[in-house]
């Protein structure tokens, strides 16, 4: 790990560490990305969404996918305050673990969005451990849904699961998706021994990004229109 400083040349040293993850998932996971990219292109091809989940800072790979410049229509994210009835601020959001843990918030997601029998499930999480998205995805494969995980295998071969059953996110996936981040996440260790710089979400950006291209190009080679999202802040002139 590098230490950290002010100085320009300790920044980019550091920036190279942030980046270690990002480029493991570039030469270690594209097979498994093609693979994935494959299916959801088949899910949209049969008029089925692709819903993504995660639980705090987790939920930015899930956002990843849906609704931005380049994504695709197919791609629904999920949100731990969609089962609030009166929704809290962000902050507080992040700043609680709790709704995570809890086993019945999974299944109660998949109710709300209705994901069932030939739709894609694509549950992001750096440990893995944790019995919301354990039970979303142990019920999700029992009704057919086909299930990604993108986890830090580090992290989640070093936890001791939360859910009651014992299992852990990649015990009921179809598919794991490595990010390559530590165990605890973060890889830049300061002076005083604390670690920060949080990998997790850069590396999951680029693996959103990855699936999103190869569904794309996936689906064209079927023939299909992937519907490309354009860009809301591009002004077009009205001839298109």
């Amino acid at each position: 790990m590098t230490s950290a400083s002010s100085d320009g040349p300790a920044l980019a040293a550091i920036a190279d560490d942030l980046l270690s993850p990002a480029r493991a998932v570039a030469a270690q996971e594209v097979d498994t990305i093609a693979r994935v990219a494959l299916r959801f292109a088949e899910i949209f091809e049969r008029g089925r969404r692709v819903y993504g989940f995660g639980a705090g800072h987790s939920k930015a790979v899930a956002d990843e996918l849906c609704y931005r410049a380049g994504g695709l229509p197919g791609f629904t994210s999920m949100n731990l305050d969609d089962l609030r009835t009166e929704p809290r601020p962000a902050h507080l959001q992040l700043s609680d673990s709790m709704p995570e843990r809890d086993p019945a918030n999974g299944p109660a997601l998949l109710e709300l969005f209705a994901v069932g029998a030939g739709d894609g499930l694509l549950i992001a999480s750096q440990s893995g451990r944790n019995g919301a998205i354990v039970e979303m995805a142990r019920v999700a494969r029992e009704r057919g849904v086909y299930v990604v995980a993108v986890v830090s295998r580090a992290h989640s071969d070093a936890s001791v699961s939360r859910h009651p059953g014992g299992g852990r996110l990649i015990d009921y996936s179809d598919e794991t998706i490595d990010n390559h981040g530590p165990l605890g996440d973060a890889v830049i260790r300061l002076p005083n021994g604390a670690a920060t710089g949080s990998a997790s979400t850069i590396s999951g950006a680029l693996i959103a990004q990855l699936l999103t291209v190869a569904t794309a190009r996936a689906l064209l080679l079927r023939g299909q229109d992937p519907g490309i999202i354009p860009s809301a802040n591009v002004d077009r002139s009205s001839a298109g």
